[in-house]
């Protein structure tokens, strides 16, 4: 079986939406950190990383997310997570990195929050 991710950009008013359909590992990383690094580049820097459809999430996969976020912070941005669940949330919490990013329980509800 192959590691898959998808990715799908959506720009709101406020911010743009990354959703994340998948794995999110040292096979798929490389996506999401050229997509998250494009956007930053583009002024795309008020992110909201969607993980409701990833359905795996290794060290690699956090430390894109990590990189992102800093990436994001240092063009003046912000990136949040949310639908964060199963791996993603233990790998997360068994890092203490939850306090690192703003999660919310869903998408819309980061969009209203901007």
């Amino acid at each position: 079986m192959t590691a898959q991710l998808d990715i799908t950009v959506n720009d709101h008013p406020a911010v743009t939406v990354v959703a994340l359909a998948g794995e999110l590992d040292i096979a798929t990383g490389g996506l999401l950190r050229g997509a998250l690094r494009r956007l930053v580049s583009e002024g795309r820097v008020r992110l909201v990383v969607d993980a409701s459809a990833l359905w795996f999430c290794d060290s690699t996969g956090l430390e894109v997310l990590i990189e992102g976020l800093d990436d994001a912070v240092r063009a003046g941005g912000t990136l949040h997570l949310t639908g964060v669940h199963g791996t993603l949330g233990v790998v997360l919490d068994a890092t203490r990195l939850r306090e690192a990013f703003r999660v919310d329980a869903a998408p819309i509800e980061s969009l209203v929050h901007r």
